[in-house]
């Protein structure tokens, strides 16, 4: 006879409890969309930047609708989709609210105080190009195109380094100052010669950025994807981040 079989039969009512529990919610997130041009699709992948864990999807080459599946929860995702040489990729402009009752904007003169310690504080690169200022009156969030096209360190001819990262500022009182939570979300830092450099097409896109798929809103639809034409060069989209 087995001792307490009341407690046994609480034991296996508990674990089935526990097991439908986790049926009927989500573990994981899921990321959806659709691309118009698919035929020439060749990978769909959801990034996490705080760890640069990288998450492969899957795309209907008819109908263009692809899936990335399997994201842990409450962690934000970029997108990015390459179709050939092309390249499409999502990046996170989302800063905190501020601390005003009534949410104050980030002005001309905000991105541009702001634009100019961040060409200021890159000593290295001799080309440090502003690609996005997005952000409100407390919060600045930067797109860094930089690359050092003058001879360095055991350069070969030719050569150059590229780097394309996030920054992030705040002004807790008068002046802008860089975050000291980070350095920066690097997206690339390639020494590589100037000639692949410029065959390189790559655009951002602020409306693929920063997906967090949670427990209450597990699945996520950025809706219709337009491929970018292809031409070379760094690009961004206009997108406020919000």
């Amino acid at each position: 006879m087995t001792p307490y079989p009341s407690l046994r039969w609480t034991f296996a009512l508990l674990g089935t409890t526990l097991a439908l529990g986790r049926a009927g919610g989500a573990d994981t997130g899921t990321l959806t969309g659709t691309v118009d041009r698919p035929a020439g699709v060749t990978a769909v992948t959801a990034v996490n930047r705080e760890d640069d864990r990288k998450f492969p999807g899957k795309v209907d080459p008819g109908t263009g609708r692809f899936t990335v599946a399997g994201l842990p929860l409450d962690a934000a995702y970029d997108l990015i989709i390459d179709a050939g040489g092309v390249r499409l990729e999502g990046v996170n402009l989302k800063v905190p609210r501020s601390d005003f009752e009534e949410e104050q904007p980030l002005t001309k003169e905000d991105a541009a105080a702001v634009s100019k310690i961040a060409r200021d504080l890159n000593k290295f690169e001799n080309e440090v190009e502003v690609l996005a200022v997005a952000g409100n009156a407390q919060h600045a969030a930067l797109v860094l195109n930089k690359k050092r096209t003058t001879p360095f360190y055991e350069s070969r001819p030719g050569e150059m380094i590229w780097r394309l990262e996030l920054w992030h500022f705040e002004r807790p009182e008068d002046d802008w100052i860089k975050s000291q939570d980070e350095l920066g979300v690097v997206f690339y830092r390639q020494r590589l010669q100037k000639s692949e450099f410029d065959r390189i097409s790559l655009t951002l896109d602020p409306a693929l950025g920063g997906l967090r798929p949670t427990a209450k809103r597990p699945g996520l639809d950025v809706g219709k994807v337009t491929l970018p034409p292809g031409k070379p060069g760094i690009f961004i989209r206009a997108g406020n981040g919000k």
